[in-house]
């Protein structure tokens, strides 16, 4: 292991289950986390809170358009606004687990 080039979720994909670590491991997992810590995510949790309430408000605007423009026999225009509405909720659950998590549902990882 060299300290300078790994890092924790590395050294976690290298040495397996946390549960089967000896003490050594833990030791070396400790200093690692200790070096070279984890690079903090782009939003806190507190700011991916106001991302996830902004994006059920969208949510709950582009619903209305869309029930608007079924109402007046625009079906293919409503489904659009539909869609999106559907995709700012998916965005918006995402959001409420923080940053990790939106980050990988926007990437389709």
């Amino acid at each position: 292991m060299t300290l300078d080039t790994d890092t924790l979720p590395r050294f976690r994909d290298q040495h397996g289950d946390p549960i089967r670590w000896c003490a050594a491991e833990y030791d070396s997992y400790t200093v690692l986390g200790e070096l070279a810590p984890p690079v903090p995510p782009l939003y806190s949790y507190a700011e991916m809170q106001t991302i996830a309430a902004d994006y059920e408000q969208s949510s709950v605007c582009q619903q209305a358009t869309a029930d608007r423009l079924t109402a007046e026999g625009h079906l293919v225009a409503a489904g659009i606004w539909r869609r999106g509405a559907q995709a700012s909720r998916e965005y918006a659950a995402a959001a409420r687990f923080g940053y990790p998590h939106y980050e990988a549902v926007v990437n389709g990882w």
